[in-house]
């Protein structure tokens, strides 16, 4: 089983006080109002998937964000995801759309 995530809030079960003070180490932020997580730093990605997929017993994935659109939207929609080098990580991507209006990726590129 795997479970997809969103980097701007997700939950997980109740944790001890231990693993919630790493996963705050490891980069999330909780927001204790909604209940929720987020991805505050990349730095021990890794790591953080790692404690995650422990605590879920799960695989955890990531969704995108397009940097074009906004939209958020999982890797396995990609037809690059099997090239991809960030494949399933909470980082921004070119969702599948924008990459197939090639007026709006030629835009996107020269941003860059």
């Amino acid at each position: 089983m795997v479970a997809v995530l969103n980097k701007k809030a997700f939950k997980l079960p109740r944790v001890e006080k231990e693993k919630f003070i790493l996963l705050i180490h490891l980069g999330l932020n909780y927001n204790r109002e909604q209940g929720v997580f987020s991805i505050k730093s990349c730095n021990n990605i890794e790591k953080l998937m790692d404690t995650i997929a422990g605590i879920l017993n799960s695989e955890v994935v990531f969704l995108q964000s397009c940097t074009r659109c906004g939209k958020d939207f999982p890797c396995s929609d990609c037809k690059y995801n099997e090239s991809c080098a960030t494949k399933d990580l909470p980082f921004s991507c070119v969702c599948p759309q924008c990459l197939m209006d090639r007026k709006q990726f030629e835009q996107c590129l020269e941003k860059f």
